[in-house]
C-alpha cells in the first residue's frame, strides 16, 4: 500500500476519533451541570478515553504514514467502549458502536471488523449475564436486549462483508494503479530512447560530435541540479539538452564537417540550426522549453550571440543552462579543426566568458563541478542495442531521403504533377528565351500553414490538387512549378502584357471564389497572386521571381485573395533602363501607405519594419530622412551564377555596413536590392555617403559581371 494512502486514512480516522470523544466530552459536562453525572465520573472518563486519543494522535503526527497505526487506533477506541459498556447504560454503548464500525471500514480488513465484533459481542453477553445475575434482566423485560443483541450482530456482520467488498476494490485498483504506473514508466523509457535516438543521429550528422548530445544533455541536468531545481525540471532540461541541436539535421553534411575555418556564408548556413531546431521542436508541448533550448543556446550575456542578439535575462534561464553544458562539451572535446583542451584551459576560458559570453551563477557552478571531478561521465558506447541500431536505421533513413531529394529534384511533384523548383526553373527559362514574352505570375495560397493546423494534411492536398487544376485550366500553353509548400510559380508566353495578365488573374479569382462556393472540402480556399511582365529574351528566371514575388507581397498586405502587377525594370537593354524604377515605386507605394494593410511593401519585409521604426523616430524629433535604393544588375553579355549575385550582394551590404553611421539603417530590398535610411544629412552629405559606399565596394569587387546602379530620394514630405 502506498505512504500517501495509508496516511490519508490514518488522518480519517484520528481526526474522526477524536471528534467523537470531543462530542462526548460535552455531552457529559452538560450531565455534569444538571447534575446527573458527578464531576469524578468525568475526570475519570476523560482519562480513560482522551488520554489514547491524544497518544494516537501523537504518534500519528510523528509518523502520519505509520502502518500499525490502525491497531493502536483501535486498541484505544475499544478501551473507551469498555469504559463505557461497564459504567453507562446499555442503549449508550450501543450507539458506540456505530462510529467505531464506520471508521473500521476506511481499514478495508475484514480481520480487524471480525475480531473486533467478536470481541464486543462476547463483553455484551458477559454484561448481560451479569445483569441478569443481579435480576436487572428478567425474562419479561428481555425483549430490549435482545433487539441489541441482534442490531449488534447485523452492524458488525454488515460491516464484515462491507469491509470485504472494499478491500477486494481496493486490492483490484491498487493493481491497475500499478500496472498503469510501469505502463507509464515504460512510455517514459520509450520516449527517452526515443530522443535520445534522434540525439544520436543528429550527432551521427557531425563524425566529430559523437555523443555530444548526451553529454551536453547530462552536463546540464547536473548543473540544474546543484541549482536546486526539483527532479521534474532536472529531467526535463535533459530533455531539452538531448535536443538542443536538432536543428543540425537540416545543416549540408558540407558545412558541417568541413575541416577548415567557415566562410561568412557557411556560418550563416550553420547559424540556422537554431532557427531550424525551434521551427522543429515549436508545436510539441509535452515538455515546456523544447524549442527554447534549440534556439537560444547560442545567445550570450552581452548580446553578442544569435539568432536574435539577446542580452542578460532576456536570455531565457533553460538557454543560459544549456549554452554553459554546450561550451564546455565542445571546449573538451575532439573536433574537426582541432583537439580538445586541457582542463587547465577551459576554467581559464570559462572564467574569462563568465559574465560576458555565460551567465555568471551558471558558469560558476560548472567551474566547480569541473573543480571537484563531479560532471556526469557519458559513455555513448554504452547505449543500449535497441537505441543504438534504432539510431542507425535513422541515420540511414535521413540519408537516403536527403539522397532521393537530390535525385527527385528534376522530377515532377507526386501531389500535382507539376515541376519541382529545380525543373521548372530550367523549363521557364528556356521558354523564356525561346518565345521572349509573355508574363510570369506566383500563385500562392494564403493562410496555408493554417489550413493545415486546422484541417489537416489530406485536405491541404485537395486545396493544392484544385488550385493546381484551376491553373491548368487557364491556358493550354503554360509551365507550372511548385516553388514552395504553398506557391505555384507559372510561366504564361501567349499574354501579350500586364493588362492580359490582369484578366486572367480575375478570370482565376472567379473560378475560386465559385469553387468555394460549391465545393466544402475547399471552403476556406484563398490565393493571392503577383504578377511580372517578360521584356525580352535575355530575362533571367529568378529576376522575373523576384519582382513577382514583390507583386505578391502587395496582393499580401491588400488583405490577400486579389492580385497586383510588378513593372519590370530591363538591365540588359540600355534604351529601356531605368535605374530609379523601384525606387520611384517604393517612394509611391511609402505615400501611399495609409492604403495598405500592415507593413511597407518589399520583397524582405524587414524594410518595412525598420522604415516604420526610423519614420517615427524622425516625426519625434522633426529630423530628415533619404532613402537611397542600390540595385545589383549583371552586365550584359556574362554568364554567371545565383551564388555569385550573392556574393556581390554581401560585398555591396558589408560595404554599406562601414560606410554608413550607427544612426542608419542598412536592409534588404529584394534578392537583388538594398537600400539605405539615412537620418537628417543634406543632399550633398548623403552623396558623400555613396560615394564612400561606391568606393569601398569597388575596392573589394574584383570581376567584371555584375554593375551596381542606385537613385535616392527625401522622404521627409
Amino acid at each position: 500500500m502506498k505512504d500517501s494512502h495509508v496516511r490519508k486514512i490514518n488522518r480519517n480516522l484520528v481526526y474522526g476519533w477524536m471528534l467523537i470523544v470531543l462530542i462526548l466530552f460535552v455531552s457529559y459536562t452538560l450531565e455534569v451541570v444538571k447534575g446527573q453525572r458527578s464531576l469524578g465520573y468525568l475526570v475519570i472518563f476523560m482519562l480513560v478515553t482522551a488520554v489514547p486519543a491524544i497518544i494516537v494522535l501523537i504518534l500519528y503526527l510523528k509518523k502520519p504514514d505509520r502502518y500499525s497505526l490502525r491497531y493502536t487506533i483501535v486498541g484505544g477506541y475499544f478501551i473507551m467502549y469498555i469504559f463505557v459498556m461497564i459504567t453507562g447504560s446499555t442503549t449508550m454503548v450501543f450507539s458506540y458502536i456505530l462510529p467505531m464500525l464506520s471508521l473500521l471500514v476506511l481499514y478495508h480488513k475484514p480481520v480487524i471488523i471480525l475480531v473486533t465484533g467478536i470481541c464486543a459481542t462476547l463483553l455484551n453477553i458477559i454484561s448481560i449475564l451479569l445483569r441478569f445475575n443481579r435480576g436487572e434482566i428478567t425474562t419479561a423485560n428481555s425483549k430490549d436486549i435482545e433487539i441489541q443483541l441482534a442490531l449488534l450482530f447485523l452492524c458488525f456482520l454488515g460491516s464484515y462483508l462491507a469491509t470485504r467488498i472494499y478491500d477486494e476494490i481496493h486490492k483490484t485498483n491498487e493493481k491497475y494503479n500499478k500496472e498503469l504506473t510501469e505502463r507509464n514508466r515504460d512510455i517514459e523509457r520509450m520516449t527517452m530512447q526515443t530522443i535520445t535516438t534522434i540525439a544520436n543521429t543528429i550527432d551521427a550528422k557531425d563524425e566529430y560530435t559523437r555523443g555530444h548530445s548526451r553529454r551536453v544533455a547530462e552536463y546540464s541536468a547536473a548543473i540544474a541540479a546543484e541549482l536546486g531545481m526539483s527532479e521534474v525540471e532536472v529531467s526535463n532540461i535533459r530533455i531539452i539538452g538531448l535536443l538542443h541541436d536538432i536543428g543540425k539535421i537540416s545543416i549540408p553534411d558540407s558545412v558541417l564537417n568541413k575541416p577548415g575555418k567557415l566562410t561568412n556564408e557557411e556560418y550563416q548556413v550553420m547559424k540556422g540550426h537554431t532557427i531550424a531546431g525551434a521551427e522543429i521542436l515549436k508545436d510539441i508541448d509535452m515538455i515546456s522549453g523544447l524549442e527554447i533550448g534549440a534556439k537560444y543556446h547560442h545567445e550570450r550575456i552581452d548580446g553578442k550571440g544569435y539568432p536574435e542578439g539577446l542580452s542578460g535575462d532576456d536570455i531565457p534561464y533553460i538557454a543560459r543552462i544549456i549554452a554553459v553544458a554546450d561550451s564546455y562539451d565542445a571546449m573538451s572535446s575532439n573536433r574537426v579543426y582541432r583537439k580538445h583542451l586541457p582542463t587547465e584551459k577551459i576554467l581559464s576560458e570559462l572564467r574569462k566568458g563568465c559574465g560576458t559570453q555565460w551567465d555568471t551563477e551558471i558558469t560558476n557552478i560548472m567551474i566547480k563541478l569541473i573543480q571537484e571531478d563531479r560532471l556526469p561521465k557519458v559513455n555513448p558506447d554504452a547505449e543500449t542495442e535497441l537505441v543504438q541500431q534504432t539510431s542507425t536505421i535513422l541515420s540511414r533513413v535521413i540519408d537516403i531521403a536527403e539522397d532521393r531529394g537530390g535525385e527527385n529534384k528534376d522530377e515532377l511533384d507526386e501531389l500535382t504533377s507539376t515541376y519541382g523548383r529545380d525543373k521548372g526553373k530550367a523549363a521557364i527559362q528556356n521558354s523564356i528565351a525561346k518565345y521572349g514574352t509573355g508574363c510570369l505570375l506566383i500563385f500562392d495560397l494564403d493562410h496555408f500553414h493554417k489550413i493545415n493546423d486546422i484541417e489537416g494534411f489530406i485536405v491541404g492536398d485537395i486545396y493544392l490538387k484544385k488550385t493546381v487544376e484551376q491553373i491548368r485550366n487557364l491556358s493550354e500553353n503554360q509551365i507550372i512549378s511548385r516553388f514552395g509548400a504553398d506557391e505555384f510559380v507559372v510561366y504564361f508566353p501567349e499574354l501579350n502584357d500586364l493588362e492580359d495578365a490582369e484578366k486572367l488573374a480575375e478570370i482565376f479569382l472567379e473560378r475560386v471564389k465559385n469553387l468555394v462556393e460549391t465545393d466544402s472540402r475547399v471552403s476556406r480556399l484563398s490565393v493571392s497572386i503577383g504578377i511580372t511582365e517578360v521584356v525580352t529574351e535575355k530575362d533571367k528566371i529568378m529576376f522575373l521571381y523576384e519582382n513577382a514575388n514583390k507583386a505578391l507581397y502587395v496582393a499580401k498586405q491588400q488583405g490577400g485573395n486579389t492580385y497586383y502587377c510588378h513593372q519590370p525594370v530591363d538591365y540588359y537593354n540600355e534604351e529601356l533602363s531605368d535605374p530609379a524604377a523601384d525606387l520611384k515605386k517604393l517612394v509611391e507605394i511609402i505615400q501611399n501607405h495609409e492604403h495598405y494593410k500592415g507593413g511597407l511593401i518589399a520583397a524582405y519585409p524587414e524594410f518595412g519594419k525598420m522604415y516604420e521604426f526610423i519614420s517615427s523616430l524622425a516625426v519625434r524629433n522633426d529630423m530628415q530622412v533619404q532613402i537611397a535604393l542600390f540595385t545589383v544588375s549583371q552586365i550584359k553579355g556574362t554568364k554567371t551564377f545565383l551564388d555569385e549575385q550573392e556574393r556581390v550582394m554581401e560585398l555591396l551590404e558589408k560595404a554599406m555596413v562601414n560606410s554608413v553611421r550607427n544612426v542608419d539603417v542598412v536592409t534588404r530590398y529584394s534578392s537583388t536590392q538594398l537600400a539605405i535610411l539615412l537620418m537628417n544629412l543634406s543632399k550633398e552629405e548623403v552623396d558623400t555617403v555613396i560615394n564612400r559606399i561606391m568606393t569601398e565596394f569597388l575596392r573589394t569587387y574584383d570581376k567584371n559581371e555584375f554593375s551596381v546602379h542606385y537613385d535616392t530620394a527625401d522622404l521627409s514630405k
